[in-house]
């Protein structure tokens, strides 16, 4: 009879080689890709880091709402040598017109008494009241300095302001405001920034 031809065994360990090849080219094959892209990924910008000593940078300064920005004249010292003269003495009322760039009008009392140099030499309202405060002698002799410094602020009035004060033949006060110191800022241009004229109020 016939006998069948006999197959040869397979050995176990070429396939257990076999499988850890295979195994080992499907780690590689999926490892590849992952390398490649961690590669030629782009390194991330750094942050700007301030110099040291200096502040973080910020946005500039918006410009000054005033024509000028400079600092207001101090107090000037007391000197009883020089005082208010007497046709300067009294009250006086008017409209104060602003000149360009800046605009509109306001309405201003004075009541201004006897007193030397850096003393307070009376009172002040304006815009209907809106603005009140003490009234001190800058610089006397005739014209005359003085500063309205503000006690009373109902909205938009000058801390504190200077003005020049004129007596001319008609016995009326010609009123130069020389410089106004507001919140948002220091105005004495154009010179003078307003001016009008007060006439004296009868008793």
């Amino acid at each position: 009879m016939t006998v069948p031809p006999v197959e040869p065994r397979k050995s176990y360990r070429v396939q257990i080689i076999v499988a850890v090849i295979g195994a080992c080219a499907v780690v590689l094959a999926a490892l590849i890709p992952v390398a490649i892209a961690q590669l030629t990924k782009p390194e991330p910008t750094p942050s700007p880091t301030p110099v040291s000593g200096s502040s973080p940078m910020s946005s500039p300064p918006a410009d000054p709402l005033t024509p000028e920005t400079t600092d207001p004249p101090g107090q000037p010292a007391a000197d009883e040598g020089i005082s208010v003269p007497e046709d300067y003495r009294g009250t006086w009322s008017g409209t104060v017109v602003w000149k360009a760039p800046m605009q509109g009008s306001y309405t201003t009392t004075l009541t201004i008494t006897a007193g030397s140099l850096g003393t307070m030499v009376g009172q002040f309202s304006a815009a209907n009241g809106t603005c009140r405060g003490a009234v001190w002698l800058v610089s006397g002799g005739g014209p005359i300095v003085i500063r309205l410094q503000t006690a009373y602020d109902g909205g938009g009035c000058s801390q504190v302001a200077d003005a020049k004060l004129t007596l001319n033949d008609d016995d009326e006060l010609e009123y130069e405001l020389v410089a106004a110191t507001f919140v948002n800022g220091y105005v004495n241009s154009p010179s003078p920034p307003a001016q009008g004229v007060l006439k004296r109020e009868r008793e």
